[in-house]
C-alpha cells in the first residue's frame, strides 16, 4: 500500500523481510525520488555487517531512498547526517521533565539512558559512475519494545525511556521532516565539518575509556577523544599515541 506524506511517498507493508531489502528490489520501478518504505514487522531485519536488529511491530522500522550528487567519499558521511535527524526527531518526543540523555554512538547507534534504542543502516542501491548515487538509508528505533537480541549494550525503547506513548507515524512526520533539514544543511559535503561538530556534540563515552573492536577480532583500548575531519574515531591510548578507526564498533570498557 502507498500513499504520499508532506508530498513523499510512503510504501507500507504489513510485514516484510527487510525495508532495505524493498529497496534494492524496487530499483527498476519507476518511483518519484525521495520516498519511504515503512514496514509494521520485518523478518530479517539487519544492521553493519549483517548483523540481526530485532523488528519488533509497533516500533519504527523504515527506509528512505534518495538520489545524491558527488563523489562516493562523501556517502559515509550520510551516516552522522541520518543521526543526526533521528536524534533531532527523538528531542522532539522528550517530555520537559525527563532527565533522559540522548547520545549518538559511533558510527550509527542510537542510545537513550545508555540503552540503544535505534540504529542506521546505509547502502547505495546503484551508482551512475562516480558522481550519482541512489542511497537507501535504513533506520530502527525501538518506540515502544525492547528486543531481546541485543549486542554490546542493553536494549531499550523511546517510550518506556521517556514515559510516553509514541505511535510510528508520529515518528515518521517527526524524521521525515528531519532528515530533509539535516541533508539540506550537509548539502552535498558542503558543511560536513558542520555536521560533525554537531554531532560530536551529541558523542556517547566521549571522553571516556573504551575498547575497540576491529572487523577481524583485534582490540584496542583508549581515550575517545574525539572524531576526525573524514568520520573517524580518534583513540589515544595511555601513552598519548593517537590512533583512528574507521570501521569499528566501540564498546564501554567496562
Amino acid at each position: 500500500m502507498a500513499n504520499t506524506y508532506s508530498d513523499i511517498e510512503v510504501i507500507r507493508f504489513k510485514e516484510i523481510d527487510s525495508t532495505n531489502n524493498e529497496a534494492r528490489r524496487r530499483l527498476d520501478k519507476e518511483t518519484v525520488l525521495p520516498y519511504w518504505i515503512v514496514s509494521d514487522k520485518q523478518t530479517s531485519g539487519r544492521g553493519r555487517h549483517n548483523s540481526y536488529w530485532d523488528s519488533s511491530e509497533g516500533n519504527f522500522m523504515g527506509t528512505y531512498i534518495l538520489r545524491i550528487e558527488g563523489e562516493k567519499k562523501i556517502l559515509p558521511q550520510l551516516s552522522f547526517v541520518s543521526a543526526l535527524a533521528i536524534y533531532n526527531s527523538i528531542l522532539e518526543f522528550k517530555p520537559r521533565t525527563s532527565n533522559s540523555s540522548i547520545k549518538l554512538k559511533w558510527p550509527n547507534d542510537i542510545v537513550i539512558n545508555d540503552k540503544k534504542c535505534g540504529g542506521i543502516l546505509i547502502e547505495n542501491l546503484s551508482s551512475e559512475g562516480n558522481f550519482f548515487h541512489k542511497i537507501a538509508i535504513g533506520i530502527g528505533v525501538n518506540l515502544i519494545t525492547s528486543p531481546s537480541h541485543t549486542t554490546n549494550l542493553q536494549s531499550g525503547n523511546v517510550g518506556d525511556e521517556f514515559g510516553i506513548s509514541l505511535g510510528r507515524d508520529d515518528f515518521l512526520t517527526a524524521v521525515n521532516s528531519n532528515i530533509l533539514k539535516v541533508i539540506s544543511v550537509w548539502d552535498k559535503g558542503k558543511n560536513y565539518k558542520e555536521i560533525l561538530n554537531l554531532w560530536v556534540s551529541k558523542a556517547y563515552l566521549l571522553g571516556k575509556e573504551i575498547s575497540v573492536t576491529l572487523p577481524g577480532g583485534v582490540k584496542e583500548q583508549g581515550t575517545f577523544s574525539s572524531i576526525d575531519d573524514e568520520g573517524g574515531l580518534i583513540l589515544l591510548n595511555k601513552k598519548g599515541s593517537r590512533k583512528v578507526f574507521y570501521a569499528a564498533e566501540i564498546f564501554e570498557n567496562l
